[in-house]
């Protein structure tokens, strides 16, 4: 299975956000891979094409959209007449908002990188044609400021970026959500910001306006985790991070990380990615040496 990296693509300035496009005929098949960043792949032409992904397989029509998120392998067969637009993005290195995207179903499933699925073959949603081609026309526009390089093209392919999500989650519909769920928003973003440090819940439910027994029950419904668990790990994926950089020991990364020594979060890091620091440090220079190639 091949591996594919974000540095192997063509991207603004080590911006974390690009499009890639695979025109007909380009690929007679596509074998089964994976990436360190999320896509979303917009069929633009299919006849026949199947979708591979968790053990089954699913037939692709244009104006299908997939999701896949890291760790999420896929594969594409019968491609002779397959077109797809990726954008490809990574969760970490982008400031995306959730704001009131809790209300449209689909928006936290694309800013959350560990969202799967229950059947990853099949399309997230479908568009028609009006609303493909208007999705089509907003990624050119991300194309254009990607070649072009302009004075404030992060911004604008960004700004571009978000208005897809929108339009795409739009399309899946709102969510039906209890109110009280919301509340619980101001904790989230208080531990996205201060992951790193030492807080207390009361603190938490007192930021959301919420009794410590209420705070727990729509923490939990709106991210799935206790507070604790969700700290740990924003933490364990700032570790992840910190290991690309050589210079840092893993001391001192357990240390920025808020951890209170090396061992433990070896401990934490192995259990939550299945390797440990050091091992992982060293596949990701080995995937920073490995030349370019296509997704």
């Amino acid at each position: 299975m091949e591996q594919f990296s974000f540095d192997q693509m063509e991207h603004i300035d080590r911006f974390k956000l690009t499009v890639k496009r695979m025109k007909t005929g380009e690929n007679k098949s596509i074998r089964f891979h994976d990436h360190d960043f999320s896509e979303i792949a917009v069929i633009t032409e299919s006849a026949g094409t199947l979708h591979w992904c968790g053990g089954k397989s699913f037939p692709l029509t244009p104006g299908d959209v997939l999701l896949l998120h890291p760790g999420s392998s896929h594969a594409y067969a019968d491609t002779e007449h397959f077109a797809v637009v990726n954008l490809l993005y990574d969760t970490d290195a982008l400031p995306l908002p959730q704001l009131d995207g809790g209300n449209l179903k689909l928006f936290p499933c694309f800013i959350d990188k560990h969202f799967r699925a229950e059947e990853p073959e099949k399309p997230l949603l479908h568009l028609n044609a009006e609303e493909l081609d208007r999705v089509n026309r907003q990624i050119e526009r991300m194309e254009e400021e990607i070649r072009t390089v302009r004075p404030g093209g992060r911004l604008c392919v960004f700004g571009i970026f978000l208005t897809l999500l929108i339009e795409l989650a739009r399309v899946g519909g709102s969510a039906r959500r209890e109110q009280f769920i919301d509340s619980a928003v101001p904790a989230l973003h208080y531990l996205n910001l201060h992951c790193k440090e030492a807080v207390e819940v009361d603190l938490l439910a007192r930021l959301c306006r919420m009794s410590r027994s209420g705070f727990f029950t729509a923490f939990r419904k709106l991210t799935g985790q206790t507070p604790i668990a969700y700290q740990q790990e924003k933490r364990l994926e700032l570790a992840l991070a910190l290991l690309k950089d050589e210079r840092r020991t893993l001391g001192e990364i357990a240390d920025a990380c808020g951890f209170c020594d090396s061992n433990y979060l070896s401990k934490l890091f192995t259990r939550k990615f299945g390797v440990s620091p050091g091992r992982m440090r060293r596949r990701c220079d080995s995937r920073s040496e490995t030349p370019s190639g296509r997704a």
